[in-house]
């Protein structure tokens, strides 16, 4: 393949949990499985949707654990083995990585929402509210959901704040303005 190998690659998307069942559960297990067939086709990139463990308000996108591959996909051993599988077959594998927001289960953001004090609250958008004229809350704009409809601002009772999600409120979205945020994507 060339330099430029993405521009000429036949890429096949997977999406683990509707791909191939090896527990009652799609799985990497079921992908290894069907690295002969992706050759077969003439694949040469295979581009797996998140994996990494998560409540699955997203089919995974809203992740939890960066670190850690979700349990009902498999293992790290797994995605090793996947990996090896796909690299002896001579296709390259494209790990679908979100960093634009994470989960509200993830600690990152618990810790965030934990007090305006917190080192990491920076890491999200924190707004506070505006009030109408009759003093009622509003959100800090009327920005609507990309996908998931309302408002991309959820309020939070402990710090009396919105934060801000372009999907759903279960996926806050990051603050690429934080050095921090932007060092570790």
């Amino acid at each position: 393949m060339s330099e430029a190998w993405w521009k000429e690659a036949v890429v096949y998307q997977i999406y683990p949990q509707s791909f191939k069942d090896t527990n009652n559960l799609r799985d990497l297990q079921g992908v290894i499985s069907k690295i002969p067939y992706l050759k077969s086709l003439g694949v040469d990139v295979v581009w797996i949707c998140p994996i990494f463990k998560s409540p699955q308000h997203d089919n995974g996108y809203d992740i939890a654990d960066y670190y850690e591959i979700d349990p009902r996909y498999g293992t790290v051993q797994d995605v090793e083995e996947l990996i090896a599988g796909l690299k002896k077959e001579g296709i390259k594998l494209l790990l679908d990585l979100v960093v634009y927001h994470t989960s509200d289960e993830n600690e990152w953001f618990i810790e965030s929402r934990k007090s305006k004090a917190s080192p990491k609250r920076d890491w999200y958008i924190w707004k506070p509210a505006k009030n109408d004229q009759e003093g009622n809350r509003l959100p800090p704009t009327n920005w609507r959901s990309l996908m998931f409809g309302g408002s991309t601002w959820e309020w939070d009772e402990s710090t009396k704040e919105y934060y801000l999600h372009s999907f759903c409120k279960e996926q806050p979205d990051l603050s690429w303005e934080n050095p921090e945020d932007s060092e570790w994507t």
